[in-house]
């Protein structure tokens, strides 16, 4: 009885963690990683049988693709929407600084505006600068920046979303 018990605990536990998990996504925290321990985590408590090594590489190969694609999708958008490498460099800068100061005047949504918004406002900054002008040129640098973060933002939330369901169909 206590080892059914036991289990149902650990499954509501892992349940809540990757919920927190899948969460901490979009506002910037490495809820991916994460998720990937806790599919170790779960994969060692059953024995590997669930979840096997195999399993475990595919997971942690997309998490380490989601985080490749978030490092470049910003500065690709920038540069697609007509931004030089200033603009781009100005979105990563920007989306940076805007997280912190986001988070320190409204933690968690803060952190969440603050990394779209920050990749927008440097973008646009940086770009202005280079131009010697605020334009639309600028601005279109500063919503490229912008759909690169949301588009970033997307795409490791499906990663996540992804290993979350392949953990909970192969352990409940």
């Amino acid at each position: 009885m206590w080892q059914s018990v036991l289990k149902a605990l650990g499954l509501i536990l892992l349940d809540l963690g990757m919920l927190a998990c899948l969460l901490a996504v979009p506002i910037g925290l490495p809820g991916n990683w994460v998720l990937l321990g806790l599919a170790l985590l779960a994969a060692w408590a059953g024995h590997f049988q669930a979840i096997g090594w195999l399993t475990l590489a595919v997971m942690a190969g997309l998490v380490v693709l989601a985080e490749v694609v978030e490092a470049f999708l910003g500065a690709a958008m920038t540069r697609r929407y007509g931004a030089s490498w200033w603009g781009a460099l100005g979105a990563f800068a920007g989306g940076i600084l805007g997280v912190i100061l986001g988070t320190l005047a409204l933690p968690v949504l803060g952190s969440v505006a603050g990394a779209f918004l920050g990749a927008a406002a440097g973008a646009a900054a940086l770009e202005a600068w280079r131009l010697r002008r605020m334009d639309g040129e600028a601005m279109r640098a500063g919503w490229g920046a912008f759909v690169g973060k949301v588009l970033a933002a997307l795409f490791k939330s499906a990663v996540g979303v992804g290993i979350a369901i392949v953990v909970v169909m192969r352990t409940h």
